[in-house]
């Protein structure tokens, strides 16, 4: 009998996504700065159309970098409170969860 091929995805333990493991660079994953942009506001630009093949510039969906906000720039604006505190109630499980699994020591945190 045929054996059925498999794939490896690891699910984001933030949001749930699923992105392919092999399409994911570990080292990338340390280089993270608080002050990226956490919500980011897009312009909403036509497509290229029915039939047309890549990407024409001046349509999709750019990003607004100076509309776009930080946590830290959130939290000082007050946009989106309930955004901030969901983000928070998130990471505080996910931090309990690796302390609880002994991954994290406790002395790691602060």
């Amino acid at each position: 009998m045929n054996e059925v091929p498999e794939q490896e995805q690891l699910a984001c333990i933030f949001c749930g996504r699923n992105v392919l493991l092999t399409r994911i660079d570990l080292n990338k994953l340390d280089n993270w700065d608080i002050s990226w942009k956490v919500l980011i506001t897009r312009d909403i630009l036509p497509g290229p159309g029915k039939g047309h093949r890549g990407k024409q510039i001046g349509t999709g969906f750019p990003a607004i970098d100076s509309k776009s906000l930080s946590i830290i720039e959130m939290v000082e604006s007050d946009v989106h409170p309930e955004v901030v505190e969901a983000i928070k109630k998130r990471l505080v499980k996910i931090v309990r969860a690796y302390v609880e699994a002994g991954i994290i020591a406790p002395s790691e945190i602060l």
